[in-house]
C-alpha cells in the first residue's frame, strides 16, 4: 500500500512537469516572472540579441525565436514572440548594441499591437521568427540562421505576409506607430567604444532589411488595396531573388527561381482563403481541423516544388530534403 500511495504522489508530481514541457508552458521562477532575471555575469553594454531553443516541442527541427535585452548591469528582459522567453542560446548574427533609450522600442515591437498581432493570426501573418524580425528591425538584424527560417520566409517573407482585411497588422503601420515612441539612436553607446568615430558608426543591416526599405520606405500614395498589392509582389519578387542569390547562387536563378514564384502564387490563393476562415474563427486550437488544413496546403506546396526544382536546388533554397513533410505544429503559440 505504501508503494502504491508512493507511485501516486510521484505521478502527481510528475505528469504536469510532463505535460507542461509537450505544451511548451514554462513553469515560473521564484520571482514569478521568467521572463525577467539578472545575469552574473555583466554585459558591460546594453544590448539586444535573439536566443533560439527547439519551438514548441523539444525534439522540433524548428527553431523557435525570442528576443533578449540585457542591462549593462546584467538585469535582462526577454519577449517571448509567441513562445518560451527562456532556455535558449545566442542566435549568430543578431546582437547589437544600443541604447538605453531603444529599449522602450525594442519591448514595443516585440509585445505590442501593431507590431505583435493577435496569437489567432499566427499562420495568416507570420511565426516567431517573423516577429523576432518586427523587434530587431531597427538595428538591422534578422535570424536568418534560425532553423526552418528559410521556410518560413517563404510563406511569411521578413517581417510577415499582410493582406487588406489585417492591413492594422502590417508592419507598415508597425514602424509608424513605434516611431511615436521617440527616435532610433544607432551606433554604438558612449563608454562602449574607444573612439567618437566608433560610436556613431552603425552595423551595416542585413540585405533582407535594406530591401524591405527600399520597397516600404515610403509609402505615400500606396496606402489602397490594389497599390498594397502590387507593391508586396513586386517586394516578394526582389526578395525570393535574394534568397537564391544567397542560397543557391547567381548561374541557375534563370531556370529554377520563375518556378518558385510561380509556386508562390499558388501557394497564395488558397492561403488567401485559408486565412479568410481564419478570421472568422474566436481561437486557434492545435487540433482543429483549419490547422490540417494549413499544414496540407503548405506541404502541397512544397512537394510540387520538389517535383519541379532538382534535388539539390530544392535543399537548397528551402534547407529540406524531397519528402521532407512539415508540421505547422512546431510553430504553434504556446503563451495566452
Amino acid at each position: 500500500m505504501k508503494n502504491v500511495n508512493r507511485h501516486i504522489i510521484f505521478g502527481a508530481v510528475i505528469l504536469p512537469i510532463v505535460l507542461m514541457t509537450f505544451y511548451g508552458v514554462a513553469l515560473p521562477n521564484a520571482e514569478g516572472n521568467e521572463c525577467q532575471g539578472v545575469d552574473t555575469v555583466q554585459a558591460n553594454c546594453p544590448n539586444v540579441h535573439v536566443e533560439v531553443r527547439p519551438a514548441y516541442l523539444p525534439y522540433s527541427p524548428a527553431d523557435h525565436t525570442y528576443v533578449k535585452f540585457t542591462e549593462g548591469d546584467g538585469r535582462w528582459e526577454s519577449f517571448p514572440c509567441f513562445g518560451k522567453c527562456t532556455g535558449g542560446e545566442i542566435l549568430s548574427d543578431t546582437e547589437s548594441l544600443i541604447f538605453e533609450d531603444n529599449k522602450k522600442i525594442v519591448k514595443y515591437m516585440a509585445s505590442n499591437k501593431p507590431c505583435r498581432w493577435p496569437k489567432l493570426y499566427y499562420l495568416a501573418i507570420g511565426v516567431c521568427h517573423q516577429l523576432a524580425n518586427r523587434s530587431l528591425f531597427h538595428t538591422g538584424k534578422t535570424v536568418k540562421n534560425a532553423r526552418m527560417y528559410w521556410w518560413s520566409s517563404f510563406f511569411y517573407y521578413t517581417y510577415g505576409d499582410c493582406f487588406w482585411p489585417l492591413k492594422q497588422y502590417c508592419f507598415d503601420n508597425c514602424r509608424e506607430a513605434s516611431a511615436a515612441l521617440g527616435p532610433w539612436q544607432p551606433g554604438i553607446p558612449p563608454g562602449c567604444g574607444p573612439s567618437m568615430s566608433e560610436k556613431r558608426t552603425p552595423a551595416k543591416p542585413d540585405d533582407e532589411c535594406l530591401l524591405y526599405a527600399k520597397h516600404f520606405g515610403t509609402l505615400k500614395g500606396v496606402k489602397d488595396s490594389d497599390g498594397m498589392k502590387a507593391l508586396f509582389k513586386s517586394y516578394r519578387n526582389d526578395l525570393f531573388d535574394l534568397f537564391y542569390m544567397q542560397r543557391v547562387g547567381d548561374r541557375t536563378k534563370g531556370n529554377y527561381l520563375p518556378i518558385l514564384l510561380k509556386g508562390h502564387d499558388e501557394l497564395l490563393i488558397g492561403k488567401e482563403a485559408l486565412d479568410k476562415r481564419l478570421l472568422k474563427m474566436d481561437k486557434l486550437d492545435k487540433d482543429s481541423e483549419i490547422i490540417q488544413a494549413y499544414n496540407k496546403l503548405f506541404n502541397d506546396t512544397l512537394s510540387t516544388l520538389s517535383d519541379r526544382l532538382p534535388p539539390d536546388i530544392y535543399a537548397q533554397f528551402f534547407g529540406l530534403q524531397k519528402g521532407q513533410v512539415v508540421d505547422v505544429g512546431w510553430f504553434l503559440p504556446s503563451d495566452e
